[in-house]
């Protein structure tokens, strides 16, 4: 359908009107209703049909001035993270100068994919209700929808339609252009002295230090003054309150140069996934604020079906590549942590510690490797240049936190 409005031209919008099953009724009793009144001759029965058939045809000129003037456009947001909420807004323009609408239905569809799943994904139902459109005007609704986990949502088709006044026929725009949106894995909350969980009792992962200013490192806390201590450290308004000098603790700044290791590892496809999520979710956390000082060179190797690997960077474009990495993670039984290394070397070069997060045991984990990757990490045991990070073991739940807000 070619409308005046050029603008309304779209390919990828189809505009049709349907009957309802209201409209079929009527359509079936005034044509019995006309056939009957002219066989017989009964006036009555032609007085039924054509007002049946006036109030088609009213519905009919109705429907189609509705989708001469409707415009319909999906708004997704930038980013979204698996178990956080977020709003599909829906906007429906009126395009008509005279002509104000009622009783619209925003019909959209969803299809989530997460990366170890082949098959195809059933499109989810949802929508939005508009109830009344001024003459030239837009309207708004939304939906509110909470991806269960990381991966790719799929939307589309897309449509608005009406049935008023009478119900009998259904004008319906299709925008069948489908968008996606990545679902970033969910961030946890590293609480204060996460980075003392980076080194071990008997391994850990070196770092140097640098003093630059007390701004360096985070407020730690306050204590007496010493001899020693420089005078910018004192906090002259608790001093003056308590009547004797105190000075400022803040966490010193690191500077890291490592390769975090995500272990994505799933003994089976029905086998629960929520430490391999969990291990996700925490080294995509440690990567984003690790990165954040220039300072730090980190490489992020994901150990999946396919490995991937990248420099993680301070800028928010390199930071939503972390995130985009994580997030197209395929899960797997099988690991290849040679290959992932050997990526990860191409990527960032020689780095001198590795910090490995996993779903599993250590020790466990490396019994049941090749060979030739056991050589691998024995050299940076040796080294005592390997941090491995269990997240399914309570001992290791005590630096971070899981945000269960929807």
């Amino acid at each position: 359908m070619l409308l005046r409005n050029e603008s309304l031209n779209s390919s990828v919008q189809s505009r049709k009107v349907r009957l309802t099953r209201l409209g079929m009724h009527f359509v079936f009793v005034s044509t019995f209703a006309m056939l009957g009144g002219a066989l017989r001759g009964f006036n009555l029965l032609l007085v039924v049909a054509g007002i049946l058939v006036g109030a088609l045809f009213v519905q009919w000129r109705w429907s189609r001035g509705a989708l001469m003037a409707l415009s319909i456009r999906r708004r997704l947001p930038t980013e979204a993270f698996a178990g956080k909420a977020f709003a599909v807004n829906f906007e429906v323009t009126n395009h008509s100068a005279w002509m104000s609408l009622w009783l619209l239905r925003v019909e959209d569809q969803v299809k989530s994919r997460a990366p170890q799943h082949e098959r195809e994904p059933i499109g989810t139902p949802y929508g939005g209700a508009i109830q009344y459109i001024a003459a030239a005007s837009t309207a708004t609704t939304s939906s509110m929808m909470v991806p269960q986990s990381r991966g790719r949502l799929t939307f589309g088709p897309l449509r608005v339609a009406s049935s008023f006044p009478l119900d009998l026929l259904t004008a319906k725009v299709t925008d069948n252009h489908d968008e996606t949106l990545e679902v970033f894995p969910n961030l946890v909350t590293l609480k204060r002295g996460w980075q003392r969980a980076l080194s071990g009792r008997h391994e850990g992962v070196s770092r140097a230090s640098e003093r630059s200013g007390r701004s360096d490192g985070d407020f730690f806390g306050l204590r007496p003054y010493r001899d020693g201590d420089t005078l910018r450290k004192i906090h002259w308004r608790t001093s003056a309150r308590l009547n004797e000098p105190v000075v400022s603790q803040y966490e010193q700044s690191q500077r890291y140069e490592l390769c975090v290791l995500v272990d994505g590892f799933l003994a089976t496809p029905k086998t629960s996934n929520v430490n391999v999520e969990l291990a996700i979710s925490v080294a995509a956390s440690l990567v984003l604020r690790l990165s954040g000082l220039t300072t730090n060179r980190i490489v992020l190797v994901a150990a999946g079906r396919q490995p991937l690997a990248m420099m993680a960077g301070a800028s928010a474009e390199q930071k939503r590549e972390v995130l985009s990495l994580l997030s197209r993670l395929e899960v797997t039984d099988s690991p290849t942590f040679t290959a992932a290394l050997d990526q990860a070397a191409g990527v960032g070069g020689r780095f001198k510690d590795l910090l490995v997060v996993s779903p599993r045991a250590r020790n466990p984990t490396l019994a049941s490797t090749s060979d030739e990757e056991r050589r691998v990490f024995d050299r940076w045991l040796r080294r005592r240049a390997l941090r491995w990070i269990d997240v399914s073991s309570a001992a290791e739940r005590g630096w971070f936190e899981v945000s269960n807000e929807k």
